[in-house]
Formats: structure tokens, C-alpha cells, sequence
């Protein structure tokens, strides 16, 4: 019988054997584990299935690396906003992998000629909060900086070293709307300060001259020297007046005197018409408000008269109409305008002693708003805090936590640690079941008369060392919103307060506005109202008690859906 499957393997062996004409390979090499496959899908996406990553991408200025960032679990089951399952990130040299790591949210890389990698972590969970970390070209971290407040955008200089990003509002928090700059691979932070409330397109460095430049959407530089200081404001400010931009024009107009040069009135008068010529109509409102202002400053009454009355055509409720009125009667003529029906709130306003203004914000889904467009979507008050704070106020939105935590902190020479948590109403009104916390209210407010900045820390320390950063039962109270206040306020305003708070201290604790605003050693409380909103009856007592017998500036700021 003949060996059939014996005879197929006897030729299968001749016709593998090699000959004169088909000489045998050489044996294959092992693969480079750190090569890999790389498919790119558009400019953004990145897959290599070697390794299982599947994210965005972007490349070196030189080209010469790539770096990858996934914001999925591991198992690639839950992306985005999540409690658990870290992210990933990749280098790439050519097809090379040569470093990797893993954060817990990693967002918007960036790689620099030398290999040196940026990337945003946005971390876990509910928080305002952020890392911005930098690796070297092998993995090694240079930088790992937390902030309280959510990370917006960040750059990367070409050469690696340096870094910048900006930061979204956080109510309450030193990292709050800033731009920050680093050195990258000394892991240190360099400078940091208030950004121009502007729309930003990127930003470039100039390391061998030490700036960084801000750009704008319209192609504007605001140029910073490593220190923060702004080293073209002159030339910023020209532009930003020069497209319309009113929160420049506005402070070029505090800024301009009765004798400011005719060329700096003509380019001021030149932006505001290009801001008049909007389609925003309570832009074009506001824009002629500020025309009138500045007419009213330079003495030209009637035209500032003629700009209030464009404004309050536009929008009854932008604030001039009493002033158009006084100038209307100093120069003759008629109005042209009714004086505006007052709304519900207008009127519970004037009822209860209290200012009146219109705010415009967005509105989003689920009771959510924002100042503008490049901000996050937040709670009404967070939001008219943006609003404020755009506006150049600095402040807090805590109700009656940040002023109850001043008075506590300066009632003291050092708070004993016994009443780190008790509350000051608890204090000042002796309802305590020890007799050594039963103290004076005199000395209480003779500490307040005498306190100095140094007091405020040591006893800040010890009321918010429980709950980390802050008083576990204030939780929107930060240190610098402490100390910003407490400086602006000074000792006899804040014992005034305080003496009047000790007359009654359970009914003032509550009813406090929403917010807190200072600028300099000027302070307004502000009520932020939604459209469905009403007057409480415990504000109502404490503004009549208390903020309008010391003659403090109270305002109620009407929220309306933005146009």
C-alpha cells in the first residue's frame, strides 16, 4: 500500500528545499515592540492598535514628536465625566513609543520640539479643580500644579520651557480667572495675573525675549513680560478700543480727564461708534450709555443727552434715565422717551431701599447660566459673580459665610481652639454652655477696631484647618475673599457691622445678599434675583436693619435671558 500522506510531506519538503534559483530567506528578525502601526483619522484622532490606544492627537512644531491622550477608562467603557478608571497618555517619536503614563481626565496635549509634553488633567468627579502636568521626552515628570479652579486652555513654549494656561471662574478661590505661567522643567510656578476679559485664539512665546503673547480672535497681542506685567498696553489698549471693545473703553473713559489729549477723546469716540454699530441692541444700549458718560465728562452736555436718549430707545432699563432727565433740564428740550414701567423687582427694590440693575446672562438647560460664552455653565449667583468680576470688582458669592467669617476672625486676638466651629451668632449672642465663652461684646468689638491682617490669618487657620481650605460650614469662603474684604472694608466699617449684627446676631445671621463685591475700599452687597424670584422677608429685615442704617450700597441685580 502506498504511503499517500507520507508521500505529500516528502514533496512539500522538496519543493521548500532551496536551490540555485530560489535561495532560502534569511531568518526573519524579532519586531520592535516600541514601533507601531499609527493611523490617523483627520487632524485629530490617532488609533494604534499594537498597543490598544485609541485617542487625540498633536504634533511637535518640528514635527518630529507626537503625543496621544485618551479620556476613557482603561477598558475603554466609561469616557468623560466619571469617579473612577484613569485616562492615558502617549509620546511617539516618529513610530516609536517612547513614553507613556496615565492621569485620571487627560485633556489637550501638547509636545514641544525637545519632547517635552503639557497636558491638562481634569480629574475626577464634581470639583472645580485641575492639574496641569509636564513630562520629559523619557516619561520623567517636570510639573505637577494643582489649582482650584478648572483648567480653560494651556500653551507649551516650542523649546519646552515654559507654559502658560488660564484658568474658569471658581467662586472663592486664589486660582479663580487667572493666567498662569510656568517653568516647565524647573516645576515652578513663575507669575500670575488677571487675563483681559477677552476671546482668546492662542498664545505664542518668545523665550529669548521673555514674553508671552495673548492673541486674540481678531488677531490683538497683549504682550507679558515673565513677571505678568502687560509690556504693550499702550498698544493693547489702542486696539481693543479700536474693535469696539467696551470693558476697554470703559476704563479708558474712568481714566480720561476734562483734559485728556483730543486725539485720545477722538480714538474713544471711534470705538464707541464701531460698539453703537452692533446688532446686539443691549449692547448698542450700553455702548451709548458710555458715549453719553464720556460726553457728560468732556462738558458736552447736549450731545450726552442726545447719546442716553439712543440708549434708553434701545433699553428702557439701561440705567440713564434720571441722569437724561438732570441734563435734559440744564440744556432744554424735550424728552423723547417715557420714563420706564417699573417691573416687580424694580419696585420691590425701591420699596425696601434698595438699588435697581438689569443683568444679562445666558441661560442654559436645568437652571444653569453663564456671563459669556467662553465661561462654564453655573448657578445664577456664580454666574452674575462672573459678570461682576468681568466688570473688574473682585468678591465672592457666599452669602452672609464671608462676612460672618471676617467678623469671627477679627473678634478675637487668637480664637481659642475651642471655638474653631462655633458659630459667631452663637458668640456674640452668649449662647454658650461654658462660662469662659461667655464674652464681652464690648471686647469683642474692641478686638474688631483693633485688628490688623496678621490676627485674620492666625484665627482663619485654626476656623478652616477642620475642612482643609475653607469652614466646613461655610463652604464658599475662601482666604483671599477674607482678606480681600476685610481690607477693603477697614477696621471701623467691619465693627460698625459688627456692632450692629451683635444687637440682634440670630435674626442678621440670615437674609445676607448673594453677593460680596469690593474694588479698592469700595463694597456693595448684591440680591441676584432670576425671573421668578422675590424679596425674602429675612433680606428685607437685614437690609433695613442693617446695611441701609450704615449706608452700605445694596443693589438688586435682575437676572434676564441674554438676546
Amino acid at each position: 500500500m502506498v504511503d499517500v500522506k507520507g508521500l505529500w510531506r516528502r514533496l512539500a519538503e522538496l519543493a521548500s528545499a532551496p536551490t540555485a534559483e530560489t535561495p532560502r530567506a534569511p531568518p526573519s528578525q524579532p519586531k520592535d515592540p516600541t514601533r507601531c502601526a499609527l493611523d490617523f483619522f483627520s487632524d485629530r484622532f490617532l488609533t494604534i492598535r499594537d498597543i490598544g490606544f485609541f485617542g487625540q492627537f498633536s504634533r511637535s512644531p518640528n514635527g518630529r514628536y507626537v503625543v496621544g491622550w485618551s479620556d476613557r477608562s482603561p477598558d475603554g467603557s466609561r469616557g468623560g465625566h466619571r469617579y473612577a478608571g484613569e485616562g492615558r497618555w502617549i509620546l511617539l517619536e516618529g513610530d516609536r513609543l517612547i513614553a507613556q503614563g496615565n492621569l485620571q481626565r487627560p485633556q489637550d496635549g501638547k509636545v514641544a520640539d525637545d519632547g517635552t509634553v503639557l497636558i491638562s488633567d481634569w480629574l475626577f468627579g464634581d470639583g472645580l479643580d485641575g492639574v496641569l502636568a509636564g513630562f520629559s521626552s523619557e516619561g520623567r515628570q517636570l510639573l505637577h500644579h494643582a489649582l482650584a479652579a478648572n483648567i480653560d486652555d494651556h500653551a507649551l513654549s516650542p523649546d519646552g520651557r515654559m507654559a502658560i494656561c488660564r484658568t474658569l471662574n471658581s467662586p472663592g478661590s486664589s486660582d479663580s480667572c487667572k493666567l498662569i505661567l510656568f517653568d516647565v522643567h524647573a516645576g515652578q510656578e513663575l507669575a500670575r495675573w488677571d487675563p483681559e476679559p477677552v476671546s482668546v485664539a492662542g498664545y505664542e512665546f518668545d523665550t529669548d525675549a521673555d514674553l508671552v503673547h495673548v492673541v486674540t480672535e481678531e488677531g490683538d497681542r497683549a504682550a507679558y513680560d515673565f513677571t505678568g506685567r502687560l509690556v504693550n498696553a499702550t498698544e493693547w489698549q489702542r486696539a481693543r478700543i479700536g474693535r469696539g471693545d467696551l470693558n476697554v473703553i470703559k476704563s479708558a473713559i474712568e481714566q480720561a480727564g476734562s483734559d485728556a489729549a483730543s486725539e485720545d477723546i477722538a480714538a474713544i469716540l471711534q470705538g464707541l461708534a464701531v460698539a453703537c454699530s452692533t446688532d446686539a441692541d443691549w449692547l448698542r444700549a450700553r455702548a451709548f450709555r458710555a458715549k453719553g458718560e464720556l460726553l457728560e465728562k468732556l462738558d458736552r452736555d447736549a450731545e450726552a443727552l442726545e447719546a442716553y436718549e439712543s440708549a434708553l430707545l434701545l433699553d428702557p432699563q439701561v440705567g440713564v434715565f434720571r441722569r437724561s432727565e438732570k441734563l435734559r433740564r440744564a440744556v432744554g428740550g424735550t424728552s423723547k422717551t417715557k420714563p420706564p414701567r417699573k417691573g416687580r423687582l424694580e419696585k420691590q427694590a425701591d420699596r425696601f431701599g434698595m438699588k435697581h440693575e438689569v443683568v444679562e446672562l445666558e441661560k442654559g438647560e436645568n437652571k444653569l447660566w453663564r456671563s459669556a460664552a467662553f465661561r462654564e455653565w453655573t448657578s445664577i449667583e456664580n454666574a452674575a459673580l462672573e459678570h461682576y468680576l468681568d466688570g473688574g470688582w473682585s468678591g465672592a458669592a457666599a452669602e452672609g459665610g464671608l462676612i460672618l467669617t471676617v467678623i469671627k476672625a477679627a473678634s478675637f486676638a487668637r480664637l481659642a481652639e475651642r471655638n474653631a466651629d462655633t458659630y459667631i451668632e452663637a458668640l456674640y449672642a452668649q449662647n454658650v454652655a461654658f462660662d469662659e465663652d461667655r464674652y464681652a461684646i464690648g471686647d469683642l468689638l474692641a478686638s474688631v477696631r483693633r485688628a490688623d491682617i496678621g490676627q485674620l490669618r492666625r484665627n482663619w487657620a485654626l476656623i478652616s484647618k477642620r475642612s482643609g481650605e475653607t469652614p466646613a460650614f461655610y463652604p464658599g469662603v475662601w482666604w483671599d475673599g477674607v482678606e480681600g474684604l476685610f481690607k477693603a472694608l477697614g477696621n471701623e466699617r467691619l465693627a460698625a457691622i459688627a456692632d450692629r449684627f451683635s444687637s440682634a446676631p440670630y435674626d442678621l445671621r440670615a437674609g445676607w445678599p448673594d453677593l460680596t463685591l469690593w474694588r479698592a475700599d469700595e463694597v456693595r452687597f448684591v440680591e441676584v434675583k432670576g425671573p421668578s424670584d422675590s424679596i425674602h422677608a429675612s433680606q428685607a429685615r437685614l437690609v433695613r436693619d442693617l446695611l441701609n442704617p450704615l449706608a452700605h450700597h445694596v443693589t438688586l441685580a435682575e437676572i434676564i435671558q441674554a438676546t
